[in-house]
């Protein structure tokens, strides 16, 4: 599963390929576990379509005990850089700082954002927000080397991606308010041809408990009807790929199975809290990426995690 065949050069931007949808993106998500407070960050260059773009978002704990977490969306459309090989890893309100290769990362953020009493009111009443400032920096230390598994999604989206796990610690401040982060999360980089529009499903889900033990689930329909399961499983120190399993229910209420390279079984509970439909348009196609602030169990223990399901739907 070890990515072996990197460079320091593959944590930044690549040179395009010719494809339309090529892409290079890269990926900090996470959360504290103490707080609720969750957060993805996402900087992705489709410069064969001569722009990069960037998303921020949030989940703030309610204001009042009861009330749903209240959802921050940021996001920004701007003109690529040329050349984008080696270029900045930034884009409207998201910076990324590479400070030592697979090892150390910094996550910036600054700018306006919208502040939504429910992540659900971005499908249901978008134009029910508050603009709002929000600011701070992060800092990412990765756990392990990087490494790749199947994920089934090669033909549409990325023929190449590695990921890592690793704590997560900074502060974020919004508005008037002041959040102190100490958890953990996942990044990723990916790049290749990005079509959105490709796979017909998929479910992301997992946990991170600590460097010694994590667990990552994800489901990929196949055009032609079933679908592949990849993953990973990192316990006692030891890491596996996921190599079958079935998950039932939906992203609200669902038990995830899984079983290892090496026969080892893993069962992820998970039930979303917060559904965030964010949409990506395309030749009078609509998908709908549900990120989800998701309470998860794993080995007796529970998290704040987020889980990511795709739906493809009409227009």
């Amino acid at each position: 599963m070890a990515a072996t065949d990197l460079l320091a050069a593959d944590e930044r931007f690549h040179a395009p390929g010719a494809e339309e949808q090529w892409s290079d993106s890269l990926y900090f998500g996470g959360g504290d576990a103490a707080s609720g407070l969750a957060f993805y960050t996402r900087i992705g260059a489709r410069p064969n379509e001569g722009r990069i773009e960037a998303a921020l978002g949030v989940w703030l704990p309610p204001r009042m005990p009861g009330h749903p977490p209240r959802f921050l969306l940021a996001f920004a459309h701007e003109a690529v850089p040329e050349p984008l090989a080696g270029a900045p890893v930034a884009a409207g309100p998201v910076a990324y700082g590479c400070e030592a290769p697979f090892e150390r990362w910094t996550i910036a953020v600054d700018g306006p954002a919208r502040l939504f009493a429910r992540a659900e009111d971005i499908g249901e009443h978008p134009d029910a927000h508050q603009v709002i400032a929000v600011s701070g920096e992060l800092a990412f230390t990765a756990w392990t080397s990087p490494f790749a598994f199947g994920t089934g999604l090669a033909d549409g989206v990325a023929l190449r991606h590695y990921e890592q796990p690793g704590a997560i610690a900074g502060a974020l401040t919004v508005g008037a308010e002041h959040f102190a982060i100490d958890g953990a999360g996942m990044r990723d980089h990916s790049w290749g041809v990005r079509d959105w529009q490709g796979v017909p499903y998929w479910r992301w889900m997992g946990m991170l408990l600590d460097a010694g033990n994590f667990l990552l689930v994800n489901n990929v329909g196949l055009a032609g009807g079933g679908e592949t399961v990849g993953g990973c499983l990192m316990q006692h120190g030891e890491l596996a790929p996921i190599v079958s399993g079935t998950t039932e229910g939906t992203q609200r209420d669902f038990v995830a199975h899984a079983r290892d390279a090496i026969g080892r079984e893993a069962v992820l509970r998970g039930a979303a809290l917060s559904i965030a439909p964010l949409r990506q348009r395309r030749d009078g196609r609509l998908t709908i990426v549900n990120e989800a602030l998701t309470r998860v169990e794993w080995l007796g223990h529970e998290r704040f995690a987020i889980s990511e399901w795709l739906v493809q739907s009409d227009a």
